[in-house]
């Protein structure tokens, strides 16, 4: 069984199901730095897989580990699938310095960053032509990278098993959901600041310390905060909804919308998330939520064109279940390793 070593940023928990899948394939091992340092959450627990945390790092900023190549002669993988992040500059001196090594690196994830920077996309780009492939989230980044050997695996955190096509029913309001970790970022004081221009729609808020984060703000009475929700809870939370609203940065929200059939509202003005991808494929509703006259002719359209609603719900469900399940993920990154 061909030894492949995977070098990420972090190994979250919407990692492990795709990491669990792989290992199905591989003698996989799995080298990541703490998930807690980042504020992200590690799985309860990890099978099917070595995983080796990164604990001495040196720098905020730019992190050095100089542990990693001792770690890697130790492993001695026929592939290192690394995770292409400027921040992490031993992984770079591993790869330039592996000349000689039969071992086949293959560049992984976003590639470029937040802001255009003429020099770091050319090492870039310099770096991806002397590796054995790469592998990018989706289709967009692989366009910009044509002439060069990139395959999108189109980024995803649900297997198809966790996809629920829950029928959507509409009462006497019209219900709103956010779920996800309370951030400046995610511009929920929107929310907060317009529920009462809307009395007839219900907004709930839900995601861990929800309710500690705006303590000291007036809650409107068609706002509802929850602390995290998961498994059954959280589709309780789906089940109540009829549409997803998302105000600032776009994370996981989409495809958590995508698979339990309900339609998104996102920001116009987010670009560089990969899940903007699917909801753009998917014909979503893109928002300026600064422009009022802008917010208030779709939030009245929405209310008289339930039909509407539905129909971008099971657009996004059929885009994503039939695209970007881990299923899906998983295969194409097989194909990659079984060719070098």
């Amino acid at each position: 069984m061909k030894k492949v070593l995977f070098l990420l940023d972090h190994a979250p928990n919407y990692r492990e199901s795709f990491l669990r899948e792989l290992a199905q394939y591989y003698e996989l091992t799995v080298i990541a730095h703490p998930c807690e340092r980042d504020n992200l959450t590690p799985p309860f627990e990890r099978v099917g897989y070595n995983y080796i945390e990164l604990r001495k790092t040196i720098g905020k900023k730019l992190r050095f580990n100089f542990e990693l190549p001792s770690l890697i002669r130790g492993i001695n993988p026929d592939v290192i699938c690394v995770a292409l992040n400027p921040r992490y500059p031993i992984r770079v001196l591993n790869f330039l310095f592996s000349g000689s090594s039969k071992v086949k690196w293959v560049w992984w994830g976003q590639i470029f960053g937040r802001t255009n920077n003429f020099l770091l996309d050319y090492i870039r780009i310099r770096l991806l032509k002397k590796s054995f492939g790469t592998l990018v989230y989706s289709d967009d980044i692989a366009k910009r990278l044509k002439n060069l050997n990139v395959v999108s695996f189109d980024n995803s955190q649900f297997s198809v098993n966790e996809f629920h096509k829950l029928e959507n029913k509409f009462n006497d309001s019209l219900n709103f959901l956010f779920v996800g970790r309370p951030q400046k970022r995610k511009n929920l004081e929107f929310i907060l600041n317009n529920a009462h221009n809307y009395p007839s729609f219900s907004f709930r808020l839900v995601g861990p310390g929800m309710i500690d984060y705006f303590k000291d703000q007036i809650i409107p009475l068609n706002v509802k905060l929850f602390d995290g929700a998961h498994g059954d809870l959280l589709l309780q939370h789906f089940k109540w909804s009829n549409i997803v609203i998302n105000p600032g940065h776009v994370g996981l929200l989409v495809m958590n919308a995508a698979c339990h059939c309900r339609p998104i509202i996102i920001n116009s003005d987010v670009n560089h998330a990969p899940e903007v991808i699917l909801a753009k494929e998917a014909d979503q509703f893109f928002l300026n939520f600064n422009d009022r006259n802008e917010v208030e002719s779709l939030f009245l359209e929405l209310d008289k064109n339930h039909t509407l609603i539905k129909e971008k719900g099971e657009i996004l469900y059929t885009k994503c279940i039939n695209k970007y399940t881990i299923e899906k993920m998983a295969e194409k990154h097989k194909n990659v390793f079984d060719k070098i």
